[in-house]
């Protein structure tokens, strides 16, 4: 193999402590790079990982140390930056990034400081750089950019000499292809930066893990053997509302399948504070026996892909999510899905043909259509029957190809 096949990629983090959608989405089209004949290395930050390199499925990973330019930062403003948004900085990177030899192409997978350096190496070097947007950058709610910000209040911004320095305002402009998740995003790229490639290019799911888990073992491992299972997949914080799946839930009529209704909760605990909330709500309402949480569990755990495979229907509340990759695991599952008709999934989801589309903010709406699917099995089937059709044209390997024609120049 030769050395001049390295492809590196560039995330703010990686660490199986706070998995989230854009590591699996990395660590899957590596993998299949990797089945391609290319080497692939991931640089990245030691953000929430103990770790300083590994090996991940034949990923080689490197970790390294940094800091952000900011005074005034609390220790707990720092942790809220760590596991959403903080532009880390980091010399240690830039100089292996420097390093490393016969680099083929450089694969951003985030702006700041980061993404800065992967461009200014890319372009010192005369190699292509490419960058993923995987955040929805362009239209995130304002309410969700107030999140991330705040915990930049009342600090100081040193760094700015750092960013004229890097560059950061020309990674999207110099690159040589951005790759987003939505239709509606690329217009916008598009009319932004009408010199370079934009090109939509959904996430893929791994069809066979989650087609070929066993429900049936999850459920006996949770003494959950006869309940009508209800499962929700994503992080702890306000953006994703698991509140108000808990509302819905407590909504529901206990008729029919729904007499042993349960709420299985799965995800990265970003913030506490939600998590102590959603307790205390759901003790609140007397519903402890009928939710139950798994935490921070890894990614490559057989439980995460049973408990799909357990589960009579799947609910993402989130009110806000650029692609939703969990719908497509839950597909692979061959479960029925409702949804928000927000962000990427407008793009891929159509109401009443592979999903049931919700007020995400109305515990009624989410309940309504709980109990539509509940009651009618045939309903159930249909929904779960095309939504797996979906996913299971949607390989990686699918959209793998359509990168390496990027990192070959070849046209998209």
């Amino acid at each position: 193999m030769s050395p001049k096949n390295i492809i590196v990629h560039l995330p703010r983090r990686f660490s199986k402590e706070s998995w989230g959608g854009t590591e699996s989405v990395i660590l899957n089209l590596s993998v299949e790079l990797l089945r391609q004949g290319y080497r692939v290395m991931l640089l990245t930050s030691n953000l929430l990982s103990t770790k300083t390199s590994e090996t991940m499925q034949g990923l080689e990973i490197r970790r390294c140390k940094g800091f952000y330019p900011r005074w005034g930062l609390s220790t707990e403003a720092k942790k809220q930056l760590d596991s959403r948004g903080g532009n880390f900085f980091s010399l240690e990177l830039f100089r292996l990034l420097l390093r490393i030899r016969d680099i083929k192409a450089i694969h951003l997978h985030t702006g700041g400081f980061i993404g800065a350096m992967g461009r200014l190496v890319a372009r010192w070097r005369r190699i292509p750089y490419f960058i993923s947007l995987h955040g929805g950058q362009l239209d995130l709610p304002p309410e969700q950019m107030q999140q991330l910000l705040a915990p930049l209040q009342g600090t100081f911004n040193w760094g700015k000499i750092l960013e004229w320095l890097f560059r950061q305002d020309r990674i999207y402009r110099d690159a040589n292809a951005i790759f987003c998740l939505a239709e509606q995003e690329r217009l916008k790229l598009q009319a932004q930066y009408p010199d370079i490639k934009v090109v939509r290019l959904p996430n893929g799911v791994d069809y066979r893990r989650f087609s070929q888990a066993d429900g049936l073992r999850f459920r006996s491992r949770h003494g959950l053997t006869q309940e009508y299972l209800i499962l929700s997949v994503g992080g702890f914080y306000q953006q994703k509302n698991q509140l108000t799946l808990v509302e819905a839930f407590s909504r529901l009529p206990r008729t029919g399948n729904l007499a042993q209704a349960h709420l299985l909760l799965f995800g990265v605990v970003y913030d506490p504070t939600y998590v102590q909330c959603l307790r205390q709500r759901i003790a609140e309402l007397s519903l402890d026996d009928h939710v139950t949480f798994i935490c921070n569990l890894d990614y490559e755990s057989p439980d995460l892909a049973d408990a799909y495979a357990a589960a009579d229907l799947f609910v993402l509340p989130s009110r806000y999510e650029t692609f939703g990759i969990v719908i497509l695991e839950a597909w692979s599952a061959g479960k029925p899905v409702i949804a928000g008709r927000v962000g990427g999934i407008a793009d891929y989801g159509i109401d009443g043909q592979n999903l049931l589309f919700a007020d995400v903010e109305s515990p009624e709406s989410i309940a309504e259509n709980i109990q539509k699917i509940a009651s009618d099995p045939e309903l159930a089937a249909d929904l779960a029957r095309q939504g797996q059709e979906y996913a299971r044209q949607n390989s990686w390997e699918k959209i793998a190809a359509a990168l390496i024609d990027a990192y070959e120049q070849k046209p998209l």
